[in-house]
């Protein structure tokens, strides 16, 4: 329990304090644009494993040798699609016109990206094994460095130099490249060294039972993070306009924290017991009741004292609109607690195709959506087909789980 309140306090520090600050500190319309170029990100982000880290995590939790045999050729095969990732990120920014600072900033941003996909991989070994308070420590190393670094920066005169965006993101380099040392570490001290076996053979059949679990992850990243492009492209003043939705985002992505974190050691919890129909459904209404009725609780105080929250986080930029944006916006948290919890035991279970159909209209209702309503609404308009598209996708989750329940 320490470990996952460190892990949220920690998170929390660096998107409430920290990140709010450095979007304070900064000109709306450069985060707005690093707003945006994250989301662009990591919308190629999925090449950097192609459900790799989802696959593997499932099969070492039921098989612990999976590591021992399968380690450097997921790593190789890893290898290769970071190059790809990097080609095709960079062809479609040229494509959409991106300027010189757009690709140097995306191009940071896709070494982060890089570091944190071969993270989360590494840390798939360790929670799949069960050694929770170990991933837990993994999960807030990045974060912490970023978190004291930034604030040195910020509030003292230690270092000499000011903060910029370049330092923002750069902060952010250091802090994942710790954490994969430190996870490459773990991953030995727990699971041995790994046989160093690499052939194309193998690395295509991995491909090949993963791409189920990858087209997942590029559909549900699409349809959550899709309409930070469209602000930019869409909406006059595209960049200013991000930079305001940004802050809408801030709360939202503090509160994915103990989502993650609940997903996380739900894939293997779900996964070793799926033969057991009782103790699976027990395991599913906890983490409801514990999780989902406080996320609804908290939804309803956000979404009334909206203003009074938007005012406080950002004193300098506040204005009536950004209040109503984040009024509507909060409520796509329900919809991801059913996610993280019912989606989940989906993928454990298996139902792979049938989360794709359910992502894949998802992403439809988003774009078109968009494409519909951004330009007459603006940011409510963005706003309110994100909490359609997110609902839509979590009360189905929940649909497609009960039947998981009553073993059909």
């Amino acid at each position: 329990m320490f470990i996952q309140i460190l892990n949220i306090l920690v998170k929390s520090v660096w998107l409430l304090v920290i990140d709010r600050k450095v979007q304070n500190l900064l000109p709306n319309d450069v985060y707005g644009t690093y707003f945006s170029l994250t989301g662009f990100s990591l919308l190629f982000m999925i090449l950097l494993d192609l459900g790799l880290t989802n696959f593997n995590n499932r099969e070492v939790s039921v098989d612990h040798g999976f590591y021992k045999t399968n380690f450097w050729s997921i790593i190789g095969t890893k290898v290769f699609l970071t190059i790809l990732f990097f080609v095709l990120g960079a062809f479609v920014g040229w494509a959409l016109g991106f300027t010189q600072s757009d690709f140097l900033i995306f191009g940071l941003l896709a070494i982060n990206q890089t570091i944190l996909s071969f993270n989360t991989f590494l840390r798939s070994n360790i929670s799949a094994i069960h050694q929770f308070k170990a991933d837990g420590i993994l999960a807030v190393i990045d974060r912490l460095f970023v978190v004291l670094s930034l604030a040195a920066i910020i509030w003292t005169t230690i270092f000499s130099f000011e903060l910029t965006l370049y330092v923002f993101i750069l902060a952010q380099t250091v802090g994942l490249s710790l954490t994969f040392l430190f996870s490459w570490l773990a991953n030995t001290h727990f699971l041995g060294k790994a046989d160093f076996v690499f052939n194309t053979s193998q690395s295509i059949t991995l491909l090949k039972k993963a791409l189920p679990y990858a087209l997942i992850i590029a559909l549900m990243t699409i349809y959550s993070r899709i309409d930070s492009v469209l602000v930019l492209k869409l909406l006059p003043n595209g960049r200013f306009q991000a930079g305001n939705y940004a802050m809408s985002y801030r709360l939202l992505d503090s509160a994915a924290i103990v989502g993650t974190l609940l997903a996380g050691q739900l894939l293997p919890l779900f996964a070793s017991n799926l033969i057991n129909k009782a103790r699976l459904r027990a395991i599913a209404q906890w983490s409801g009741l514990l999780v989902f009725l406080p996320a609804i609780v908290a939804t309803l105080f956000c979404s009334f004292q909206g203003n009074s929250i938007m005012q406080f986080l950002y004193p300098e930029k506040y204005s009536d609109a950004a209040g109503q944006v984040f009024s509507i916006l909060i409520w796509i948290i329900p919809g991801t607690v059913l996610v993280n919890i019912f989606g989940t035991l989906l993928t454990a279970a298996g139902k792979v195709k049938h989360i794709n159909y359910l992502a894949f209209t998802a992403c439809v209702i988003n774009i078109v959506g968009n494409l519909v309503f951004a330009k007459s609404y603006g940011l409510i308009g963005v706003a309110s087909i994100a909490v359609v598209t997110q609902l839509f996708f979590g009360i189905m989750c929940f649909v497609g789980a009960r039947s998981q329940f009553n073993g059909t």
